[in-house]
């Protein structure tokens, strides 16, 4: 699903910073299985050459690596906080009309959001792209998802952090990695709905010793004391994935009063939904209620990677409390749907 608009004309000529982190399209394997190697950028520049031959388009390019390339599966807290300022970096230096970032497919949707939020306001577009299977093997997709992530921005897409693979482009805080085996990877699981008129967000204030935050998918026989410890341990706050519109074992009230433990001790619990479509209601039953009154915020249609990426962000800006709920349920880069419908009962039809 491609939910990104462009306007009909291509650039006849780009500037392009190209930043290459790790992951799968770099990777070699010296008999112990793939992992990440540095020095890509002669590889790239080929690719690039072949790009301007069959497209007819000139490509003014600056490459770069991160200090330490990773498999992304390595990827911390701080991983797209580096990307970032590196990308920033680049931006304020040489202007350039858009960002390639070569990242790992793993947790290419998980920094990809967190990217979003960590660079809104800017004014070109940040691709992420990367590949099933490495560059120079067999069948690799590495050239063709750096193609398609080259064309998105001569097409001038519009300004934002997008995922390009397969034969589609994404938005960061909508999508997904839904295959480890095909070509198409990813997938815009929700409709990408951003604010008409972006809210602005609070000022950064950056905290030095921001406590970190975390995911917990709620699963039939989950004991609270598991919650209880992801809880202690994820003190910035915890993303629950919960059944349905917002249901979990409740263990009598032991559930209930893990939750609000954590939020008294100031941690706050963002409620999200394992399903695809569909959005969290606290008010429908009566465990959703219950964490509710706990002191649960519910988080809309986010997905899992985009509620993760905002909490921690806005844990890293300094915001707490109530501020912290504010922006929570506040739409800023279309990671929650503009007007979330819940209905009693599911849809029928005659």
């Amino acid at each position: 699903m491609t939910s990104i608009a462009t306007v009909p004309h291509r650039l006849s000529q780009i500037s392009v910073d190209i930043l290459y982190t790790g992951g799968t399209f770099g990777m070699v394997d010296h008999g112990d299985g793939l992992r990440p190697r540095r020095g890509l950028g002669s590889e790239i520049a080929n690719t690039i050459a072949r790009f301007e031959r069959e497209n007819g388009i000139a490509v003014r390019f600056d490459y770069t690596e991160l200090e330490q390339v990773i498999d992304s599966a390595d990827a911390g807290p701080d991983t797209a906080r580096r990307i970032a300022a590196q990308v920033r970096s680049g931006i304020a230096e040489r202007q350039p009309d858009g960002i390639v970032v070569v990242h790992g497919t793993d947790t290419m949707a998980y920094v990809g959001a967190r990217l979003a939020f960590e660079l809104h306001g800017i004014e070109v577009p940040v691709v992420l792209t990367g590949a099933q299977i490495p560059l120079g093997f067999p069948g690799s997709d590495a050239r063709s998802n750096l193609t398609l992530a080259l064309n998105s921005i001569a097409a001038q897409a519009v300004p934002g952090t997008f995922i390009a693979f397969g034969e589609s482009l994404h938005p960061s805080v909508r999508a997904s990695k839904r295959a480890c085996d095909d070509y198409d990877g990813f997938a815009t699981v929700r409709e990408y709905t951003p604010p008409t008129a972006p809210p602005r967000l609070p000022e950064t204030r950056p905290r030095i010793d921001s406590p970190s935050v975390g995911l917990f998918t709620v699963f039939p026989g989950m004991h609270p004391d598991l919650l209880d410890t992801a809880l202690r341990h994820y003190q910035g706050g915890l993303v629950l994935e919960c059944y349905g519109s917002g249901t979990l074992p409740l263990h009598g009230s032991a559930t209930v009063e893990v939750i609000r433990a954590a939020t008294a001790r100031g941690t706050p619990v963002v409620v999200i939904t394992h399903c695809d479509s569909g959005t969290v209601d606290l008010d429908r039953y009566q465990p959703g209620r219950a964490m509710r009154d706990a002191g649960a915020i519910g988080g809309g249609d986010m997905t899992r990677e985009a509620a993760l990426a905002k909490l921690g962000y806005l844990v890293d800006i300094g915001l707490s409390g109530s501020e912290l709920r504010r922006w929570m349920t506040t739409n800023l880069l279309g990671e929650l749907s503009n007007h979330p419908v819940t209905q009693p009962f599911p849809h029928t039809s005659n």
